[in-house]
């Protein structure tokens, strides 16, 4: 199946085909996974900084743990606080999280329902492809 699609359009396929590291069919697919799952328009309005990585942020405890998730390796950073450091995997850096302010409860948290995009305020599992497994740490 081919589109035609404006110079404008394509110069957008081409950007989201370097964020996510896919090509033209991967990019459909995931905007049309990310359209079924009812989520809106967060992955097309989630800016990504020049570092290539996208604003998030928790709330835990009172607190508000302000991060940014990086695409290319699917990591999340978190910029300061008791857990200060970078994560291989939203849930990781979910479980540092809790370990930091609540060393208490079970730490175990899925990251991707866990950190919220900064710009849309949808969780980041918006931001999500198909091929992005969820890591333990």
């Amino acid at each position: 199946m081919e589109f035609k699609i404006s110079k404008e359009d394509a110069a957008k396929v081409t950007l989201l085909k370097r964020a996510w590291g896919v090509d033209e069919g991967g990019v459909l697919h995931r905007l049309l996974e990310h359209f079924e799952s009812g989520t809106g328009g967060a992955t097309a309005s989630a800016p990504v900084a020049a570092t290539g990585t996208v604003a998030v942020y928790a709330r835990y405890d009172g607190n508000r743990i302000d991060g940014e998730y990086d695409p290319a390796s699917q990591s999340v950073t978190i910029l300061s606080g008791p857990a200060e450091g970078r994560y291989k995997s939203p849930s990781g850096a979910a479980t540092a999280v809790l370990q930091a302010y609540n060393p208490g409860v079970a730490p175990h948290r899925n990251g991707w329902s866990f950190w919220v995009v900064d710009s849309s305020g949808a969780r980041l599992q918006s931001l999500r492809g198909p091929q992005a497994p969820d890591a333990d740490n």
